[in-house]
């Protein structure tokens, strides 16, 4: 596109007279701040004695100062030279049939002894446009409860098992069976190997008691964490702020499992897991605006009190995210 173009394509601005003493009075003072804020080499000589250093005190105090974001040092840790074969080798590892067989009987380790199956879920046939379109982080719930089958619906569009990937050589023994095809869920997830757990805090869903359980993507079905009991505050999970967890249907914790991907990743293993879990939400996301339900992510959450709820040990169990829902 010319200039002549671009300049056609762009409808004019307003021009507007004021005198000097209204733009040092009005104008001046917002365009000054917005400027200085995205001023790129901002500094501050109290940034390494600040007694609490807010990500703002840690960005200003980047050319004077030894403080460092730990997302940065992750970043600059994560430059490779082309000479390093090592995630070339660990992920030619797992086309070994070793692996292979591993990742695909790893659903073993669900444990079916006392799990509650999940009813059927509710086919979505809401246009998609129509539904990215209309979605909305909602902060205010009703207090009302969803239906278990509404749950249901949820976990499996956001990690439910929705396919197979058959095996160019299957492989049988006596003892783990035929492995023929490896499960294939609704997320994506790099190498298949969903190191991403869903973990519901059920506060007002039908038929369910308020306490931690797991989501089996294979069985369909929730599995309880740790015994029965009564729930800690829920104020005091995470700064919830506007949101109004206490009224909602239920939080959902994602947990990472950092060796069932970073085995064959390495440290790229953690930006996938992140990946994965935006992808898990966003697809959450919209099952909650198609069934006419609301949901909003949280950041400011716990860490310690929900690994501890989720028995995650935080070494190598991490809860890295945060969904509340409800009606």
């Amino acid at each position: 596109m010319s200039k002549n173009e671009r300049a056609s394509a762009s409808p004019a601005k307003k021009k507007t007279a004021m005198s000097l003493e209204d733009f040092f009075a009005n104008e001046l003072p917002p365009l000054s701040e917005i400027v200085t804020f995205c001023n790129t080499l901002p500094m501050s000589l109290y940034a390494d004695t600040t007694g609490v250093k807010s990500p703002e005190v840690v960005y200003r105090g980047l050319m004077l100062s030894q403080n460092r974001l730990v997302a940065e040092e992750y970043l600059l840790n994560s430059r490779r030279s082309e000479a390093d074969l090592g995630v070339v080798i660990g992920t030619n590892n797992y086309t070994l049939p070793m692996a292979v067989g591993a990742v695909v009987k790893r659903d073993l380790e669900e444990d079916e002894s006392d799990h509650l199956p999940l009813p059927p879920y509710q086919n979505l046939k809401d246009p998609l446009g129509a539904v990215i379109r209309s979605r909305r982080s909602k902060r205010h719930y009703s207090g009302k409860a969803i239906s278990r089958q509404e749950l249901s619906t949820i976990l499996f569009h956001a990690n439910g098992v929705t396919g197979h990937l058959h095996l160019a050589q299957p492989r049988e023994t006596v003892g783990l069976g035929k492995m023929a095809h490896q499960e294939l869920r609704a997320n994506i997830s790099g190498g298949a190997l969903y190191p991403i757990d869903l973990f519901v805090l059920p506060l007002r869903v039908e038929g369910l008691e308020a306490r931690p359980y797991r989501y089996l993507p294979r069985e369909h079905a929730l599995k309880p964490v740790g015994p029965a009991g009564p729930l800690p505050e829920i104020s005091r999970l995470a700064q919830f702020g506007e949101i109004q967890a206490e009224r909602s249907a239920f939080l959902l914790g994602y947990v990472y499992n950092v060796f069932e991907n970073a085995r064959k990743y390495g440290e790229a293993g953690l930006g996938f897991a992140f990946i994965e879990v935006g992808a898990i939400a966003a697809q959450l996301h919209l099952a909650v605006t198609s069934l006419g339900l609301a949901a909003c992510d949280v950041g400011s959450f716990s860490k310690p009190r929900f690994e501890n709820l989720f028995e995650a040990d935080g070494v190598s169990r991490h809860m890295i995210h945060l969904t509340v829902v409800g009606r």
